[in-house]
């Protein structure tokens, strides 16, 4: 981003519980914050009991014909405008039995062409996470390699304890991780850092690009390659000076 632009963040967590996630709680902490910085930043935070999403069916289509018949049937379309749309990517998830939920899961799966295209690349990410116990690194480091796949810098992982239903633990220390959170997010989106690339994402471009060879599995991902002058490339940095 460069100073002056129009910031636009978006962020998706994977709780059935709305408001009431304790995810969703300690994510609008952080974005309270940024927007403290800046109030023309728009963002759009959805949960998973905001949208419809049906589970991935394996039919293949998103990667052989580009298109997702679920598309049309549910809010994923609608979601993945949004998401091309921002500058900022939040994916938050509870930890559900030393894991993402299954929610998350669903909307993650749906979004697996994405994956094979880094189709956010340029973009910047946060990872959100909350849990009565443990698993918040198995967490971070899932959103994390989901991101990298997608093309998204990760910049931070923000988590804190929580139990029940709108029960943050310890809510004055929770502030103050999402108040160091935004404080490191926004020199990013004020154009005081830039996005750099990085082995994961120089991994991520190396594996897809490969992987998008097998043309007769993967037509429309191949396709994609070409028609964006991808396959001419030999290293995320390239793409990213690209899209920047």
């Amino acid at each position: 981003m460069k100073i002056n632009e129009e910031i636009k963040i978006f962020g998706f967590i994977g709780s059935p519980l709305q408001k009431r996630s304790n995810t969703y709680t300690l994510t609008k902490m952080m974005i309270d914050k940024l927007l403290e910085k800046n109030r023309a930043i728009e963002y759009s935070l959805f949960t998973a009991g905001d949208v419809n999403i049906q589970s991935c069916t394996g039919c293949w289509s998103c990667m052989t014909h580009g298109q997702c018949p679920l598309d049309k049937k549910d809010d994923m379309a609608f979601l993945k405008e949004e998401m091309m749309g921002s500058d900022l990517i939040i994916w938050g998830s509870p930890v559900y039995a030393l894991h993402v939920s299954g929610q998350m899961k669903t909307f993650l799966d749906r979004l697996v062409n994405w994956y094979h295209t880094l189709r956010l690349a340029g973009k910047s990410g946060v990872t959100v996470s909350t849990t009565a116990g443990s698993g918040l690194e198995e967490v971070h480091q899932y959103l994390r390699l989901l991101l990298s796949v997608s093309g998204v810098k990760t910049i931070y992982s923000l988590d804190t304890i929580g139990t029940l239903p709108s029960t943050i633990v310890d809510p004055e220390s929770a502030q103050k991780s999402a108040d160091k959170a935004a404080n490191e997010v926004y020199t990013f989106l004020n154009g005081e850092k830039r996005i750099e690339s990085d082995k994961w994402l120089e991994y991520s471009f190396q594996k897809m690009k490969d992987k998008v060879m097998h043309k007769d599995a993967l037509n429309a991902d191949y396709e994609y390659w070409k028609e964006h002058e991808m396959l001419e490339m030999n290293s995320f940095k390239e793409l990213l000076q690209k899209k920047l």
